[in-house]
């Protein structure tokens, strides 16, 4: 089904912000920081921090990362007590700029990660919606004034979590084709690709050594794409045939790397088991839809054991088939609309919105 509306036109089209598991300290072992930025990816603004305050990006944590094209309010914590450094001082770190801002705002006992985030807050404004998608965002309105419903959505992973060939990268890493992955890597046109570029011009051949000059959590997303891609096609599969032995009505999304498919009625989604694996190298057991894709892509769980590059080997996790959306509400304004919920942790907007605008 092709997608008409337009979103992210520009950045404060959509905007993001973190809800945190819980109220910051007055005291603590950690300095938290909320950093919003716009049109700026985590990781670059991670890089920005650490350059100009002198700080190992190591030791900076945060949540979760953030899209580039948006607006976004996230936190993240840096070690004060812990260290004797001139950066254990909050009131020195503080950034005022048209696209970035950094302000102390409390403490933590423990650095943050993806643990310590409840979910998060979405403002989205939808542009050049067809007739056919105000039509159903109208509908998702009526049944939201009526107060009788849950909306819930399919938890995929969307186009974000693949970029241009996480995928490909990560299946050729997992697979042992190093040289494949590098030149993959070295392709594209991302800013990290150019120390791999740089470190195959002085060491041909060394694919594995050009692998490693990337940061990890870049490395990491390669692999966890791999894991996303079979969960989204489990997903896919375990709906579909629900849909065929109930005689239910859906409907299909392209995305990059296959097909998203969605119930007209979203009660149909409570009738489901509500988790799958993302696998790894400890999944012993499988969902039957979730082993044939593994099968298909000629791997098993002991695929995700890399032995030249053990940093990248993964466990397995559990993700859940469905998110519930919270606070929902929907504003219609001609041929475009905003649209605000929260959702929890590790959940797309994206798909949501895309499940909101058909039906």
């Amino acid at each position: 089904m092709p997608i008409f509306m337009i979103i992210k036109h520009v950045p404060e089209d959509f905007i993001v912000e973190e809800i945190p598991l819980k109220e910051w300290n007055d005291d603590g072992q950690f300095s938290v920081y909320k950093l919003v930025k716009i049109n700026m990816n985590t990781e670059h603004a991670i890089s920005i921090i650490s350059k100009k305050f002198n700080i190992p990006s190591s030791l900076i944590k945060y949540s979760g990362t953030k899209d580039r094209h948006a607006k976004t309010t996230q936190y993240i914590s840096i070690p004060g007590k812990t260290i004797n450094s001139s950066y254990a001082n909050p009131d020195r770190i503080k950034i005022e700029e048209e696209n970035l801002m950094l302000h102390h705002v409390g403490f933590s006992d423990e650095p943050l990660s993806l643990g310590t985030l409840k979910g998060n807050k979405f403002v989205i404004t939808v542009r050049e919606l067809s007739d056919k998608e105000i039509s159903a965002l109208k509908h998702k309105q009526s049944r939201l004034n009526s107060g009788k419903e849950k909306f819930m959505m399919p938890n995929y992973f969307d186009d974000q979590r693949f970029s241009s060939n996480n995928f490909e990268i990560g299946m050729n890493i997992i697979k042992g084709n190093y040289k494949h992955a590098v030149e993959l890597i070295c392709s594209g046109s991302e800013s990290f690709s150019e120390s791999s570029n740089e470190y195959m011009q002085n060491h041909a051949n060394d694919y594995i050594g050009a692998i490693k000059q990337l940061p990890g959590k870049i490395l990491m997303l390669f692999i966890h794409s791999v894991q996303s891609y079979l969960f989204n096609e489990a997903l896919h599969d375990k709906i579909i045939d629900n849909r065929d032995v109930k005689n239910l009505k859906s409907y299909e999304i392209d995305y990059s790397l296959g097909k998203l498919v969605y119930y007209n009625d979203i009660k149909q989604y409570e009738s489901l088991e509500s988790e799958l694996d993302l696998p790894g190298f400890d999944t012993h057991t499988m969902n039957h839809h979730l082993k044939k894709h593994v099968e298909r892509l000629g791997l098993t769980s002991r695929s995700f054991i890399i032995r030249a590059l053990p940093n990248l080997s993964v466990e397995g996790t559990k993700r859940e088939c469905f998110a519930q959306l919270e606070n929902l509400n929907i504003e219609i304004l001609d041929d475009r609309a905003i649209i605000e919920f929260e959702l929890p942790k590790g959940s797309y907007a994206t798909i949501a919105i895309k499940g909101l605008v058909n039906d």
